[in-house]
């Protein structure tokens, strides 16, 4: 995979992920998402190539990393838990400490803005999450 952690790759009308196995649980956990992104957000076109044969726009890149963090670690949940730190991100969502750092540093971004729950699937995904929040702050904390 030339030194990536993953890649999508439409073959024969079929879609597939490829994974590093080597790489992290919490690596392959954001790198399916990431490519999934990539999958539903229309980056792969209609060619039988892996998109890494493509040159992949730097913007496509940045979209489909905030879908996969969006997914893994979302803001609205994460208010709900009271999660600021890297490492507490990091632990609840089994994402990796440096993705958590980001969107730690988005997540302060947010808490100034304190616009959570304006959206109505934000609100609905809230809702989702609502039982893993209650049982979090009772000191029974689940899995995301």
């Amino acid at each position: 995979m030339n030194g990536d952690s993953g890649e999508i790759i439409l073959y024969q009308n079929q879609v597939y992920i490829l994974v590093d196995k080597q790489a992290s649980p919490t690596r392959k956990r954001y790198t399916v998402m990431h490519e999934l992104g990539h999958y539903l957000l229309g980056h792969l076109g209609e060619t039988p190539l892996s998109r890494s044969e493509h040159a992949c726009k730097p913007s496509e890149e940045q979209a489909a990393d905030k879908f996969a963090i969006d997914m893994l670690a979302p803001a609205c949940v994460l208010w709900g838990l009271h999660l600021h730190t890297p490492e507490e991100i990091a632990k609840v969502c089994h994402i990796s400490i440096q993705a958590a750092g980001y969107r730690a540093q988005r997540m302060k971004l947010l808490y100034q803005r304190n616009k959570f729950l304006s959206h109505p699937l934000e609100r609905k995904v809230y809702a989702q999450f609502s039982e893993f929040i209650r049982q979090y702050h009772a000191g029974k904390p689940g899995n995301f």
